[in-house]
């Protein structure tokens, strides 16, 4: 996350950028100031290309209308999208501490406190799955905190309700590829259980202390998605559970009908998995 670097742009629309949060596939991200409400907001602006035509942007659009009705501690709230000469953006909530990822690289390591983490990204994840959709590009990144350690799912770019079908030839290289679910490689339709495999590989990194697949091709990597079978995060971290790490390999199961069947499963699950046995 880049929350030091200074914005390489000094204004987009009415909002002041004073600081680029991130810059990933699918556009870049800053800190800004609405200067007609005086409130402090993330701004997502999108790659020139990222959406391929006008219907795209249609139903993008159409979308953000359901986003900006989510209301969950756990979920960033997102305010507007805009369409004009400077481009396609969007207006969230703006999280003012660290994302997932710095947290696994930066923080040490408390059993207890990364499981209380897990909880409220279950809860998150639930809830945006009980409002119909699925988040396609779940991954560390997309993790935040606030200052006072709040877990919220943010960047819902590829975030599409279940019932659109959302699977065009350019869906898999727009997900980070070390979070695609194996049937969205294969072409199938996402689902909530596609989620889950992405927070599967998550916490495969957050608990085991690195990825499941240690890959830098391409090709490989979909392949291993596909047909490998990474070691037990308990072999790899004595830290970890072997019975969270038997959650985790259930997360990532190739088959999505072999995973959790929801977020909330998954919770109650690892409440009781990790709980002291007297």
């Amino acid at each position: 996350m880049a929350k030091d670097e200074l914005a390489d742009r000094g204004r987009i629309y009415h909002f002041k950028c004073d600081r680029l949060l991130g810059r990933g596939g699918t556009g870049s991200v800053y800190r800004a100031i609405d200067t007609q409400k005086g409130e402090v907001v993330a701004l997502k602006l999108f790659h020139a290309n990222f959406f391929r035509n006008a219907a795209q942007v249609r139903d993008f659009s159409k979308a953000v209308q359901s986003f900006k009705k989510f209301n969950h501690p756990n979920v960033v709230r997102v305010m507007e999208f805009i369409e004009g000469p400077e481009g396609l953006c969007m207006t969230m909530e703006y999280a003012d501490g660290p994302d997932l990822k710095w947290y696994i690289e930066n923080r040490s390591w408390n059993l207890e406190e990364r499981l209380v983490i897990v909880a409220q990204i279950c809860n998150g994840l639930q809830y945006i799955h009980d409002q119909g959709f699925t988040h396609h590009d779940l991954k560390p990144g997309n993790i935040l905190f606030t200052r006072k350690g709040v877990a919220k799912l943010s960047d819902y770019s590829l975030c599409r309700a279940r019932t659109i079908p959302f699977l065009d030839s350019g869906l898999v290289e727009q997900i980070t590829p070390m979070y695609v679910a194996p049937e969205i490689i294969e072409g199938k339709k996402a689902t909530h259980r596609s989620d889950i495999y992405s927070l599967g590989i998550a916490l495969y990194l957050m608990f085991a202390g690195k990825v499941p697949f240690e890959v830098d091709n391409l090709q490989l990597l979909y392949h291993a998605h596909l047909r490998a079978v990474p070691f037990h995060p308990h072999q790899v971290n004595r830290r970890c559970p072997q019975a969270l790490g038997d959650v985790i390999m259930k997360m990532i199961e190739k088959d999505p009908a072999k995973r959790y069947e929801s977020c909330d499963q998954l919770r109650i699950i690892l409440s009781d998995v990790c709980r002291p046995r007297i």
